[in-house]
């Protein structure tokens, strides 16, 4: 038994409209995915500069603690090398107590070295804060676009949903308009000439 013209054609502008409604939702898809994607990779870089930054003051307190230790060895030389002050015309010169000349020197350079140390501490502890703080930043953006996104998507399933029947009619008018000009084209082409 043939199938109903009517009904093929509703089947035909069915199938068309779930293929459109599939694209867009392909196409939403798609487009959130590569949103996602350039998001991560932007948040990526921010925080990994926070971290080069914060690699490149962790380097500098080493050069610098480094250059410090090289200092002391020139304090320590100082000492050691400086002679005995010349006896004085006026009177007596007491003799250089290198004790305390040491200690004096040492405690100097031990602060100078805490100060240096503190300074590239706080700095190296500011940089780890901001990522902490990138991080929770680009999370709670993240939550809130994921929910935007499936957001979107409802909406775009509800319009579907809402316009389906409709799209479907239209589509069934145009599927029915093409039908009826290709007859109406085949019927005005001339038939061709039967041999006698």
């Amino acid at each position: 038994m043939p199938r109903e013209p009517n009904r093929d054609v509703r089947q035909q502008a069915e199938a068309k409209i779930e293929q459109r409604f599939a694209r867009q939702s392909e196409a939403l898809f798609a487009s959130h995915k590569e949103q996602r994607e350039r998001d991560l990779r932007a948040q990526q870089q921010a925080v990994e500069r926070v971290a080069r930054e914060q690699a490149r003051i962790a380097d500098s307190k080493r050069q610098m603690l480094e250059q410090h230790e090289r200092k002391w060895d020139q304090m320590r030389d100082r000492i050691a090398y400086k002679p005995e002050p010349a006896p004085s015309p006026r009177g007596w010169v007491p003799p250089r107590n290198f004790e305390r000349e040491y200690k004096e020197m040492r405690r100097q350079w031990i602060d100078q070295r805490e100060t240096i140390e503190q300074a590239h501490n706080e700095r190296i502890e500011k940089c780890q804060m901001a990522q902490d703080d990138l991080r929770f930043a680009f999370d709670a953006a993240n939550e809130i676009q994921a929910q935007k996104n499936r957001a979107d998507y409802e909406a775009l399933i509800a319009t579907q949903e809402r316009t389906r029947e409709s799209a479907i009619q239209r589509e069934e008018s145009r599927i029915e308009n093409s039908i009826s000009q290709e007859f109406t084209r085949q019927n005005r082409a001339p038939a061709p000439e039967r041999g006698l």
